[in-house]
């Protein structure tokens, strides 16, 4: 109950996402119907229009707000970031799959906190999914991305890796796990 797809497809073409191969390369807007958490692949990949509406209809939900398909931080503009806050959001999901994702995820962290989105610790709404454990990847090298993340203001939540037969290196696998729940993370001593 509540789980919502107004859209499929994105324009990207991350080498690790199987998105493009299983919805195409392009983004189809759906029937926005009601829901509180959007499931979208790109949501704001969409027309200006439909993003305006998903908001409408998220504006209406009784239940808080949660964007567990992620929004891409470089797209994010100040407007979203305002429209964002009209809303009762949970938890709102970006994504650091690559360097060229730091950047664009410290901007969006200061248009959320322009916008008055409160940081981690007090409040977890703005979490980032971190790509950890792909090939030639170092856990210190992971480390450091999950304090960039926290830096930039998100809750970093690492999203393990796997390659076609779905099998994970036993170390990876803790790493993962000691970076997916923020009373763990925020325990922890800063590098």
């Amino acid at each position: 109950h509540g789980y919502v797809i107004t859209s499929r497809g994105c324009p990207n073409r991350c080498w690790f996402c199987s998105v493009p191969k299983r919805e195409g390369g392009v983004v189809r807007e759906l029937p926005i119907t009601d829901g509180h958490n959007l499931l979208d692949d790109n949501l704001l990949a969409c027309s200006d229009d439909h993003i305006r509406g998903v908001f409408a209809m998220l504006a209406r939900q009784k239940e808080s707000i949660e964007f567990t398909g992620g929004l891409e931080a470089a797209r994010l503009e100040p407007w979203h970031a305002a429209e964002l806050k009209k809303l009762r959001i949970k938890q709102m999901f970006f994504a650091y799959d690559t360097p060229d994702d730091l950047e664009p995820l410290q901007q969006a962290g200061r248009y959320l906190q322009d916008a008055g989105f409160t940081v981690h610790p007090r409040s977890h709404a703005l979490r980032c999914f971190v790509l950890c454990g792909y090939p030639k990847d170092r856990i210190s090298d992971a480390e450091k991305r999950m304090e960039q993340t926290k830096q930039a203001g998100f809750t970093p939540m690492a999203m393990l890796w796997k390659d076609e037969t779905g099998k994970r290196d036993p170390e990876w696998g803790k790493f993962q796990r000691e970076w997916a729940r923020p009373a763990i993370i925020y325990t922890r001593k800063t590098l």
